[in-house]
């Protein structure tokens, strides 16, 4: 299964990115495709960007929650949120709000993706954690989301934007269960120090054949596909 992460990054920038994202798609044809930083805002499209994305991808099956109200700059309000695109049927899709610091002014969520590929179930989890450059709140999320994974019995596919620029010093919450994409050098915020902070986490009983990212104009996130 070939896997695509991107933070869409609003839309900012929107006209001179979209063509951008479509051909980087295109180019690619990952199975699955899990957008972070979805936003639904009428002052520019009735669409959410994924849905317009869409439109020239023409991905058979379409999950979003865009459900967390924002505060912003330009629009005072907007509502933001994740979504997938795939070409497999999505039997099911559940959204969990993750608990929120009193500290954080994001309330993050995490979808949980049953897919049926090639006869069998895969099981995915889309994430997009709160920075950690002034309070660590990714690490209680990452460490929330795997506790939720593990409460139910499950093997999840955890992929996403972690807003950590190291995911190897949370190794002890995971590295008993879970391959991460770290194990290639790769970057997946340019525009800041050269960050890496989209990752995924694969459950042992899988393998990575291929980690690789974009070309930088998508957003000011490096889209990451692995395989």
């Amino acid at each position: 299964m070939k896997l695509t992460t991107l933070n869409l990054q609003g839309f900012e920038h929107w006209n001179d990115r979209q063509e951008q994202i479509v051909r980087y798609l295109h180019n690619e044809q990952p199975d699955v495709v899990l957008f972070q930083e979805v936003v639904y805002l009428p002052e520019i499209s009735p669409y959410t960007q994924v849905q317009l994305l869409n439109q020239s991808l023409h991905y058979p099956y379409h999950q979003s929650d865009v459900s967390r109200l924002q505060r912003g700059i330009d629009y005072p309000v907007y509502r933001e949120g994740l979504a997938a695109i795939s070409k497999h049927p999505i039997v099911t899709a559940e959204t969990v709000v993750l608990q929120q610091d009193p500290t954080d002014e994001h309330n993050r969520i995490v979808t949980l993706l049953d897919l049926f590929i090639n006869d069998q179930v895969v099981k995915l989890a889309n994430v997009h954690f709160s920075l950690t450059d002034d309070v660590d709140f990714a690490t209680a999320h990452l460490a929330e989301t795997l506790a939720i994974i593990t409460a139910r019995g499950e093997r999840r596919i955890i992929a996403g934007d972690f807003n950590m620029s190291d995911l190897d010093t949370t190794k002890s919450l995971w590295s008993d269960s879970y391959t991460a994409s770290t194990a290639t050098e790769y970057v997946t915020f340019p525009s800041m120090d050269n960050k890496r902070i989209d990752y995924v986490l694969l459950p042992k009983e899988f393998e990575f054949d291929s980690i690789k990212t974009s070309g930088d104009g998508l957003s000011d996130h490096r889209a990451l596909t692995t395989s």
